[in-house]
């Protein structure tokens, strides 16, 4: 089974931008008790017009009702709102149009579907429900499930491509460190962090706060956010390895730099990373040996 529900484009942005992917709370603004998905049941994300195209989806995970107050205690910006003010807002505009209830919005209950391994697209591979022949009407305002077998399964699991060392032009290398904001970034981490199973590729860590993705080749632009250009790592090694104290070779073997005193770091020399469970999304051989060679001769 799978469902389709219409999405709002302010949460889908904010989950897009940051990356949140894991046990992320798709809210709804009064309690609609989904019983029918099962978990590992895919929801996708039809978003709102005037787009009304899928953006992505998440696998089911449990469904509950809760208050404003321990929604935002449990899932914080996973709410898709940069706060809790922000939360309210939007649900007291919704209670405001819609609800006859007379309870304030923070004692009021809603809806939590919550969400894993999610994926957003990109702008320019949303996906339009015509192409597929599945039936979902624009008066639908909740949720609608499907029995029969979910033929976006087939494009959103497509093999994935090789990735290509991307270009580096004085101009781009210029203009990619002077970018605060890396176009894409959210999603890059999102689809690293399903690719690796939301832990860190290195130690097994699975804090969401201290994961972050790495790029292999440095960022150039939006070309590098290639899955196959990334490696999900706690914020330490991160740093190591985005300073040239650490790369990892073809053999997905780790290197640590003897400038790094620390007996914790050199005794991860030798080590293997943790592969993702799909062969065709291993990091890119290529990347690897250009960071190696930077390594050597940097």
């Amino acid at each position: 089974m799978f469902a389709i529900s219409p999405t709002d484009i302010d949460w889908f942005n904010f989950q897009r931008t940051t990356g949140h992917n894991s046990e992320i709370n798709f809210w709804t603004p009064t309690p609609w008790n989904v019983s029918k998905l099962s978990s590992g049941d895919r929801l996708y994300f039809m978003l709102k017009a005037p787009i009304r195209k899928i953006g992505g989806y998440g696998q089911f995970l449990e469904y509950q009702n809760m208050t404003v107050n321990a929604a935002w205690n449990t899932f914080g910006f996973k709410n898709g709102c940069g706060s809790k003010q922000e939360l309210i807002t939007r649900l007291d505009k919704y209670k405001s149009n819609r609800s006859t209830d007379d309870r304030s919005v923070l004692d009021s209950e809603i809806g939590c579907i919550v969400l894993t391994n999610a994926e957003f697209f990109e702008d320019s591979t949303l996906l339009d429900l015509d192409n597929y022949e599945i039936d979902f009407s624009r008066y639908i305002v909740k949720i609608k499930y499907f029995d029969e077998s979910d033929p976006l399964t087939r494009v959103t699991e497509s093999t994935v491509s090789e990735f290509e060392l991307v270009s580096t032009t004085t101009e781009k290398l210029r203009n990619s460190r002077t970018v605060t904001e890396r176009k894409g970034q959210g999603n890059f981490k999102a689809k690293l962090t399903s690719t690796y199973s939301n832990k860190c590729c290195v130690t097994g860590e699975t804090t969401p706060e201290l994961i972050e993705a790495a790029h292999i080749q440095p960022y150039i632009d939006e070309k590098s956010n290639h899955v196959k250009n990334g490696l999900l790592l706690r914020v330490d090694l991160h740093k190591l390895f985005d300073n040239g104290l650490m790369y990892i070779d073809e053999d997905f073997k780790i290197h640590m730099s003897p400038q790094v005193k620390s007996d914790y770091y050199q005794n991860l020399n030798g080590s293997q990373i943790e592969l993702p469970k799909n062969e065709n999304l291993f990091p890119s051989k290529e990347a690897l040996k250009s960071r190696e060679f930077e390594f050597r001769n940097g």
